[in-house]
């Protein structure tokens, strides 16, 4: 999203997903929409340059022909800041670089220090024309260029969490709410549509679900979730004048997965399911949904 454009000369691609605290590594052979799956790994930063942790992972796996790889840069929800503003007046290749002037006083990062990009939703509510601005700090990102420069490695995207995860939803004939776990330390959820991604949010100080026991669970202790999902499907719902979400599905890792599912179904009147890895991504998935956003990231396609 934030990025750059080579042409791919070897047939590894290589994902790196970080957040302040950690950094993840994965390496596919092949393209598409299944490729294989043959590094998953990942560094916990206590203190110092994330990108000497990405070096080490690097080193770790020396023995694999990286050489000209292609490399997608995926920023956590921590590393980056996304806001809401009106669509400039100007031409669509034009906006990138007119938004790091507009973001000066919405964001904490300096107009020296902007990178800037944008997306935009296939709906949004009436009489509006409004466009998701993204920030990151480059400053951060240059050590990243200066580490694949020295490898030999391809930087062709720097992406964003919130737009790598919903590439992994699979299509569906209604609207579906997806509840993630967000390696920067709280939840996102997702509204996805046939359309695509229609809306995304992160939850704040909502307490961490895994702590929650099976008893306080059945105790009512979701409610503060589920109301923070609910306003979620409100708002989709009137401001964006769409027919309700069909079922809620959960990227979030608990003791009992079963128990949750159950209590959210209760509290929120939807179906309510676990979310399904990607079959290609079984045998090194890391199982409490921290590496879905690298592994969107890596679904062949734009970002």
């Amino acid at each position: 999203m934030l990025g750059l454009s080579k042409q791919k000369e070897n047939d590894h691609r290589i994902c790196f997903q970080v957040t302040q605290n950690s950094v993840r590594l994965l390496i596919v052979k092949g393209s598409g929409k299944a490729p294989e799956l043959i590094v998953n790994d990942h560094e916990q930063v206590q203190q110092g340059s994330l990108a000497k942790y990405a070096e080490t992972l690097l080193q770790k796996y020396s023995r694999l022909s990286l050489k000209h790889a292609n490399v997608t840069l995926v920023l956590g929800t921590d590393l980056y800041e996304s806001v809401q503003v009106d669509r400039p007046a100007l031409e669509p290749a034009e906006i990138s670089g007119s938004l790091k002037y507009t973001l000066s006083d919405l964001v904490s990062f300096s107009t020296e220090e902007i990178i800037a990009d944008y997306y935009e939703f296939p709906e949004q509510p009436s009489g509006q024309d409004k466009l998701i601005a993204v920030a990151a700090n480059k400053n951060f990102l240059m050590p990243w260029v200066e580490l694949f420069n020295e490898h030999d490695l391809s930087l062709t995207d720097i992406a964003i969490t919130e737009l790598a995860l919903p590439r992994l939803a699979e299509t569906q004939s209604h609207a579906e709410l997806t509840l993630y776990q967000n390696p920067a330390g709280n939840y996102i959820a997702q509204i996805n549509t046939p359309k695509g991604l229609m809306f995304t949010r992160l939850l704040r100080g909502v307490t961490e679900v895994s702590k929650y026991t099976e008893s306080e669970i059945e105790a009512g202790a979701l409610e503060p979730l589920a109301t923070e999902l609910q306003r979620s499907a409100d708002y989709f719902e009137s401001h964006l004048r769409q027919a309700p979400i069909s079922r809620l599905i959960l990227a979030v890792e608990h003791i009992t997965p079963e128990a949750l599912a159950k209590s959210l179904a209760e509290l929120l009147a939807v179906e309510c399911t676990r979310y399904q890895y990607p079959p290609w991504s079984a045998d090194l998935r890391e199982g409490d949904y921290s590496d879905l956003a690298a592994l969107g990231a890596l679904v062949e396609g734009d970002l």
